[in-house]
């Protein structure tokens, strides 16, 4: 009965780490989108037909730290510039900690599977390498359950404070609009809506773009 549950719960765990590494890791890249719509509906909102003269319309870009769960917050600043400034395209994508931080975190990732997955088939890698096996893996031999929970629940910590930056950088076509990691704190809705207004009026959407709708 108590192999049943040791199966069961460091199973769980290991798909926590899978779970964990597929958003932390795969969903860097895969964040940008160009424009975003404030639905997630798309198939329900008409896309507009833009005709452009001589100007370009302005780009907004969002980098943020997608593990502080900043997605929603971009997302809902995404709305708020399609309902002021519909003809502005928007881009959002993850900021990076950089790739020490991030090769690191990878790095005590696939350690830490790895460690999991010997701890669940009870096998000692040390004297393949002729190391003499630490006292803590000895330890952990005996107490797998409890073993698994706390290396997946540290790495995590680790992993997490490795890879979030904090950050949630706004700009115009390259020019900077705001910065938290600057100022410490993210913009209000009306604060972000003003900012955008000497972008907006260097544009006439009635002579240079237009939206049929």
């Amino acid at each position: 009965m108590f192999d049943r549950k040791l199966l069961f719960s460091v199973s769980t765990v290991l798909l926590l780490s899978c779970y964990d590494l597929s958003r932390s890791y795969t969903n860097e890249n895969s964040k940008k989108m160009n424009p975003i719509l404030p639905s997630d509906d798309i198939s329900s909102i008409p896309t507009p037909k833009i005709k452009m003269n001589m100007q370009i319309t302005p780009t907004i870009k969002f980098r943020y730290c997608i593990s502080c769960g900043y997605q929603n917050l971009f997302k809902q600043f995404s709305e708020l510039v399609h309902t002021n400034y519909p003809y502005m395209a928007v881009i959002g994508e993850n900021y990076s900690p950089g790739p020490f931080k991030a090769s690191f975190a990878k790095a005590l990732s696939i350690i830490k599977m790895t460690i999991l997955v010997c701890l669940l088939f009870g096998q000692n890698p040390f004297p393949f390498v002729n190391i003499p096996t630490p006292v803590i893996y000895s330890w952990a031999l005996q107490n797998k359950m409890y073993a698994c929970l706390m290396i997946f629940f540290v790495s995590n910590s680790i992993e997490s404070y490795l890879i979030s930056t904090g950050a949630f950088e706004i700009s115009v076509d390259d020019v900077p609009l705001w910065s938290k990691l600057e100022t410490g704190r993210i913009p209000s809705a009306n604060e972000f809506v003003q900012m955008l207004q000497p972008f907006g009026t260097n544009i006439d959407p009635n002579s240079n773009v237009h939206l049929n709708i």
